[in-house]
C-alpha cells in the first residue's frame, strides 16, 4: 500500500474511532432522554386525573360509581396514549388490556400512598384516594426516537466520513506531491548529474528538511565520485609515467647486462658497464619512490603534523647539504622573531620538500655558487625556501612544478640523473599542508623558490 493509501486509513481510522464511542454515548443519552419526557408527560396526565379523584372523594374510599368514572379516565388516557395503564384497589387490580402485564407490587403502592406519585419499572404511578392509578411509558416510541437519532448520527457520521476522506486525499497528494517531485528527480540522476540538486520548498517544514538531507547526501556523493575519479586518473598517470619514464633505466640495464656478458674479463670495461648499471638502478629506483611519494601526497594521505622549530630544521639541512656538496657553499638564513622560529608541518614530509629543493639547486648551480635556505614571516603563516644563482627561462616558469619537468643543469649533474619530479613534489606537500608553491626570478640575479605555509595550530592538525 502506498504511503498516502496509509495515511489515509489512518486518518479515517482516527476519526472512526471518535465516532463510535460518541455514537455509544448518544445512544445512551437518547434512551434515557426519551425515557424521561414520556415518564414526564405521563406523570403529569396521571396527576391530573388524581387530583379530581382527590376533589371528589375528598379523601374516603372510593365508591363503586367513582371507580367506573376512574376507571373511564386512566383507560381512555391509555388507549389515546398507545399504551396500557393500571387501577390498584386494596382489594382489586384492575389493567386497560387483557391484564398479561406485571401487577405493582405491594411495597411501590404503598410507597406511591405515602409519597403521593412514583414509578416502577417504567410504570408511571399515582395516588387517587385510598387508590393507586398507573400509565405505562410506551417503549415503542422511545426506541423509535432512539433509532431516528440514531440514523441521522450515522448518517452525519458517514458524511462526515466521506468529506474527511476527500479532505484527506485531496491534502495528501498536496503535501506529497514535493516527495514525488524529489521521487521523480532522483530517479533520473546518474553519477553524471550528481551535481544536480533536488528543488526545496520555502516552508519549514519536514519536506524541506528531508529535500536538505538529499541534497547533502547527493554532494558527498558526488564528492566520494569525483575523489574515485581522481584516484582513478592518477592511478593511469602513475601506470603510464612510469611506464615512460621506467623505459629509458630497463633499457640501460638490459643493455648494459648485455653488454657485460660479451665483455669477458677485462676489469675495467666490468667495472664501468657496473657504474653504470648502478647509476640507471639508483635512477629507476628513485623515480619509483619519487611516483609513490607524490601519489600518496595527491591522494589526501593524512599528514602527522608537529611543531617545528626551524631555526634547527633549516641549519641541519644546510651543514648535512654542505658535506654532501662540498663543491657549494651552503648556508641557513633565519628572519628574526619568535613567530618565524616555529610551523606547524609534517617534519618527514617537509623535509623531503626542502631536500628536493636543495637537490635541483646544487644541480643548477656551478661549482663554488652559494645557495641559501631561508625562512620569514610572512601575514599569518611562514614561508621559506632555497635560493641559487642562475635564472629560469621565462617559458619554463608556469610548468616548472608540473611532473617530468627539467631544468638546465650544470655540467656536473646531468639533466638525466633526476627524475623530474622533484618539484612537482613541492608542490603536492605544499597543497597538502593547504599553503602553495613559487618560483621566480630575483631582479639582483638569481632564482629562489619559496613554499608557502599557512597558520597550522594543534587543534587545526
Amino acid at each position: 500500500m502506498s504511503l498516502r493509501g496509509r495515511l489515509l486509513g489512518v486518518l479515517l481510522g482516527v476519526l472512526l474511532a471518535a465516532l463510535l464511542p460518541l455514537g455509544l454515548y448518544l445512544n445512551a443519552r437518547i434512551g434515557s432522554f426519551a425515557q424521561q419526557q414520556a415518564a414526564r408527560a405521563l406523570a403529569g396526565q396521571l396527576a391530573v386525573v388524581a387530583r379530581d379523584q382527590e376533589r371528589s372523594t375528598a379523601g374516603s374510599a372510593v365508591s363503586g360509581d367513582e371507580l367506573l368514572l376512574l376507571q373511564y379516565e386512566v383507560f381512555n388516557l391509555a388507549l389515546s396514549s398507545g399504551t396500557w395503564g393500571v387501577i390498584v384497589t386494596p382489594q382489586q387490580t384492575l389493567f386497560s388490556d387483557s391484564g398479561t402485564h406485571p401487577s405493582p407490587p405491594t411495597e411501590a403502592v404503598q410507597s406511591v400512598l405515602n409519597t403521593g406519585a412514583g414509578q416502577w419499572n417504567g410504570l408511571q404511578l399515582a395516588r387517587a384516594g385510598d387508590t393507586v392509578i398507573g400509565l405505562a411509558v410506551r417503549q415503542e416510541e422511545v426506541n423509535a426516537l432512539r433509532s431516528d437519532v440514531l440514523r441521522t448520527y450515522a448518517l452525519g457520521a458517514a458524511l462526515a466520513s466521506l468529506l474527511a476522506a476527500l479532505a484527506g486525499v485531496a491534502l495528501l497528494r498536496l503535501g506529497l506531491t514535493p516527495l514525488r517531485t524529489m521521487a521523480r528527480r532522483s530517479a533520473g540522476l546518474t553519477a553524471a548529474s550528481l551535481s544536480e540538486r533536488l528543488p526545496v520548498p520555502q516552508a519549514r517544514d519536514e519536506v524541506k528538511t528531508l529535500a536538505l538531507s538529499l541534497n547533502a547526501m547527493l554532494a558527498r556523493l558526488e564528492d566520494a565520485f569525483a575523489r574515485l575519479e581522481a584516484a582513478e586518473e592518477r592511478t593511469r598517470q602513475f601506470a603510464a609515467d612510469a611506464s615512460h619514464e621506467l623505459r629509458t633505466p630497463i633499457t640501460s640495464l638490459s643493455m648494459g647486462l648485455e653488454l657485460l656478458e660479451k665483455v669477458g674479463d677485462d676489469p675495467a670495461v666490468r667495472t664501468r658497464l657496473l657504474l653504470s648499471l648502478r647509476r640507471e638502478a639508483r635512477r629507476a629506483g628513485r623515480l619509483v619512490g619519487d611516483l609513490l611519494d607524490l601519489n600518496r601526497l595527491e591522494a589526501g594521505e593524512p599528514l602527522r603534523p608537529e611543531q617545528i622549530d626551524l631555526s634547527a630544521l633549516l641549519g641541519n639541512l644546510a651543514r648535512t647539504a654542505a658535506d654532501l656538496a662540498p663543491q657549494m657553499t651552503i648556508r641557513a638564513e633565519i628572519e628574526a622573531g619568535p613567530e618565524t622560529a616555529q610551523v606547524w608541518a609534517d617534519r618527514a614530509r617537509l623535509e623531503d620538500a626542502l631536500w628536493n629543493l636543495i637537490r635541483n639547486a646544487v644541480a643548477a648551480s656551478p661549482p663554488g655558487s652559494e645557495i641559501v635556505l631561508w625562512s620569514r614571516h610572512e601575514g599569518e603563516g611562514v614561508t621559506l625556501g632555497v635560493r641559487n644563482p642562475g635564472e629560469l627561462p621565462p617559458e619554463l616558469l608556469p610548468r616548472l612544478f608540473d611532473r617530468f619537468v627539467r631544468g638546465q643543469t650544470s655540467g656536473e649533474h646531468p639533466s638525466g640523473e633526476g627524475s623530474g619530479l622533484g618539484l612537482a613534489i613541492v608542490r603536492a606537500t605544499a597543497l597538502a599542508h593547504g599553503g602553495d608553491v613559487l618560483a621566480c626570478n630575483l631582479s639582483g640575479g638569481g632564482v629562489e623558490v619559496s613554499l608557502i605555509l599557512p597558520a597550522f595550530s594543534p587543534r587545526s592538525a
